[in-house]
């Protein structure tokens, strides 16, 4: 008996692809039902592929189905043989929906695959926009630190120069000191010795007035002498220590200055080595010498404290006091001590910096380390 009658049934909107496809489906339908074989659920399968291939959808293919079954004649009894037409209809449109079946399987996993890959990139995105961020920062940071060697070249320049020219000027001083103090007085000795091998036996008061004269100005010229030996090289430094070599100076200073110096020192400090008590000597010299010359200050004190890991030495001044962060111009002089300064303390690996403030006065602050070559501490005293 024949289960399915083929009846032409198109709208006018199903092209000429469509109703070619939906021929195909209805006959490979029909001789399903009628025989039920495997080769039938093959062909529909490549049916469906087929469908799939032309851009046909699901839609497209219910309504292929739908016009195929409308087509047919299923029976009327018994119950049994109808409930199996309508499963081998069933069965056939399962199989034509394999292909679309697959195919929508792929492009979940293909989404999934997508959704993944995007992660990824946009993790990799995050990845490297942090990357850029830390470049960026380091090309910041890398660009600050190249400007500081660029002013600290340019500092050390001008401190190269600075010294010549103050070397030269302190041969200038020297020689003129020496020519007018050691000089005159070695002439005045020199006459008073001429006079008196010139003076007769007789004149004994003139001769004892001479004799004086002649002495006093070998005392004057001996503390001359004493006084640049004390300024180039302190021998009390070496040999009594930092704290009489500062304690002299600093005597000697407010003689000279009229200034009220005090001073505070701890006995821990003279355990630094010989170039670390230089280099606070050095600095307690040079930055009184800026006092002087610019601060007008009343009073100075001078420090020196003992900690567990390091020595402190703090200068501080009531002068006028200076602005730190404005550079001064190449040619000037003023603040070449500062640099001298910074630099010595630099080269025994210890810490300078200096604080002024417009009216208030300035304090020069360094900080030498009290570890050995091997990095292990010496206990100096309890904090």
């Amino acid at each position: 008996m024949r289960w399915c009658l083929w009846q032409s049934i198109w709208g006018p909107a199903v092209n000429s692809l469509a109703r070619n496809l939906s021929v195909q489906y209805a006959v490979r339908l029909r001789s399903y039902l009628e025989r039920e074989e495997e080769r039938h659920l093959a062909q529909a399968y490549e049916l469906g592929r087929k469908l799939l291939r032309r851009g046909l959808g699901l839609l497209d293919l219910a309504r292929i189905h739908q016009q195929a079954l409308a087509s047919c004649q299923f029976p009327t009894s018994p119950t049994e043989e109808r409930a199996r037409a309508h499963h081998a209809a069933e069965s056939f449109l399962m199989a034509t929906l394999a292909p679309f079946e697959a195919a929508h399987r792929g492009f979940r996993e293909a989404n999934l695959r997508l959704h993944q890959l995007n992660e990824t990139l946009q993790h990799r995105n995050a990845e490297l926009a942090a990357m850029t961020r830390e470049l960026e920062l380091s090309e910041h940071h890398y660009r600050q630190l190249f400007e500081q060697a660029r002013l600290m070249e340019e500092d050390l320049r001008n401190l190269s120069n600075q010294i010549l020219h103050v070397q030269e000027q302190e041969r200038g001083r020297l020689s003129r000191e020496l020519h007018d103090e050691v000089g005159q007085a070695l002439a005045l000795m020199d006459l008073n010795l001429a006079i008196v091998q010139r003076t007769r036996t007789g004149e004994a008061t003139l001769l004892q007035q001479k004799i004086a004269d002649t002495q006093r100005l070998l005392a004057t010229t001996r503390e001359t002498v004493h006084r640049f030996a004390r300024e180039l090289r302190p021998a009390m430094l070496d040999e009594l220590g930092l704290l009489p070599a500062l304690r002299a100076y600093l005597k000697t200073f407010a003689e000279r200055t009229e200034l009220e110096v005090s001073f505070a020192g701890a006995a821990e400090s003279e355990r630094l080595n010989a170039e670390q008590k230089t280099v606070l000597y050095r600095v307690a010299q040079e930055s009184l010498t800026n006092v002087a010359k610019h601060a007008h200050a009343r009073r100075v004190h001078v420090s020196l404290r003992a900690f567990r890991d390091r020595i402190q030495m703090q200068i501080q001044d009531d002068g006028r006091g200076f602005r730190v962060d404005q550079r001064p111009a190449a040619p000037a002089i003023k603040r070449l001590g500062l640099v001298g300064m910074r630099e010595r303390v630099r080269l025994i690996h210890g810490q300078w910096s200096v604080n002024s403030v417009l009216g208030k006065g300035t304090t020069i602050l360094v900080e030498i380390p009290t570890k050995d070559g091997n990095g292990v501490t010496k206990s100096l005293c309890e904090r």
